[in-house]
Order: C-alpha cells, then sequence, then structure tokens
C-alpha cells in the first residue's frame, strides 16, 4: 500500500514538472530529454535517484532547480551562433548544474546571521 502511495506522489510531481516544463518552455520531459542530448532518459534516471534519496521535498527542489537550469540554458544558446547547441550544453551543465546532494542547502525557516 505505502508503495503505491509513494508511486502516485512520484508521478503527480512528474506530472507537475510537465506542466512547468509546457508553461516555461513549450516542451515536455521526453523532449528536453532529447532536445539537450541526455540519452538514455538521463533525466529520468535523475529523477528517480533524487527521489528515491530525499523523497518528495527533495525532487520538488530539484525539479525546480531543473527548470530555472533550462530556462537559464535556453537564454544562453539564444544569442551564441558561434557553437553548436549540443556542445554548449555539454559545457554549460559541466560547469553550472549540480544534482541536489551536492548543492548547499539552505533552511528557509531558520535565520542566519552574516558577521
Amino acid at each position: 500500500m505505502q508503495n503505491n502511495f509513494k508511486i502516485k506522489i512520484k508521478e503527480n510531481i512528474i506530472q507537475e514538472l510537465n506542466q512547468d516544463l509546457y508553461r516555461y518552455l513549450n516542451m515536455d520531459l521526453y523532449d528536453v530529454d532529447h532536445y539537450f542530448g541526455y540519452h538514455n532518459g538521463y533525466l529520468y534516471k535523475l529523477i528517480n535517484k533524487v527521489y528515491n534519496k530525499h523523497g518528495a521535498k527533495g525532487l520538488r527542489i530539484e525539479i525546480k532547480y531543473i527548470i530555472q537550469y533550462l530556462i537559464f540554458l535556453f537564454n544562453k544558446l539564444k544569442n551564441n551562433s558561434s557553437f553548436e547547441d549540443n556542445i554548449l550544453v555539454i559545457i554549460y551543465f559541466r560547469l553550472y548544474y549540480k544534482h541536489y546532494s551536492y548543492r548547499k542547502k539552505t533552511y528557509e525557516n531558520q535565520i542566519r546571521f552574516n558577521f
């Protein structure tokens, strides 16, 4: 019973990701996976890895990060005609994308003083 519930939660989060991708980029997850050269279902593997390790909250945070990263990437690709898109995607992916486990976590409900 719990396993079915977890699967349903993950499907709902992926559906929200698809909605946001359509809203901001006019693409779905499958198109993004192939357009950016992440063949063999890399984004799907990434989603599974984050969900299994960090749960629903971690997956929602990762999805927001993925969408922000893709918007950033589209803006960079739009004005660059010197290089091919697939080369730039690989370069920017290596430079700027950080997996959820490697990013610095900020806690929104905690007060922080930088002295």
